[in-house]
């Protein structure tokens, strides 16, 4: 059996996209536009094991044996330079925007409101890739052979 699911290189990675989503959350309790309350008890249920944690998982569990597990990285924005469409820095963060709004805005908006979506993401798409050049932000993808124990 053959799984693939996002990783991290180490357990407390800051470098999650979900991470920049926060800080841009953030500043917008610094500039007065969401309740800092609404901040602090907010929480997303995401979490990126590591190989390590895998491996362990696997060991502990019992019922398969690990083949093979390997990592490979790709920029936040590599889907789209591949589609070699020839789309400059500002249209690849409009993108990648609008990808992130698609999946996370609904946990986003009901905690703290359909009204602020659209600054959120308006900050986000402004520093999303000067932040992923600095950082040398990347997703990280775990691949796991596995054969069921006998």
């Amino acid at each position: 059996m053959v799984l693939t699911t996002l990783g991290s290189i180490k357990s407390n990675d800051p470098l999650c996209i979900w991470e920049f989503v926060g800080l841009k959350l953030h500043d917008m309790v610094l500039d007065g536009l969401i309740e800092e309350e609404k901040l602090d008890t907010f929480n997303m249920p995401y979490y990126t094991p590591t190989t390590d944690e895998v491996r362990e998982v696997i060991e502990a569990e019992g019922s398969f044996t690990l083949q093979n597990l390997e990592t490979f990285r790709n920029d936040w924005d590599s889907y789209i330079k591949q589609a070699n469409c020839g789309f400059e820095k500002k249209a690849r963060a409009a993108i990648l925007s609008t990808d992130i709004r698609a999946v996370g805005e609904p946990i986003l908006a009901s905690q703290f409101g359909e009204e602020a979506m659209d600054d959120l993401f308006r900050r986000f798409e402004e520093n999303v890739l000067d932040h992923m050049e600095k950082e040398k932000c990347q997703f990280i993808n775990l691949v796991i052979s596995l054969t069921k124990k006998r």
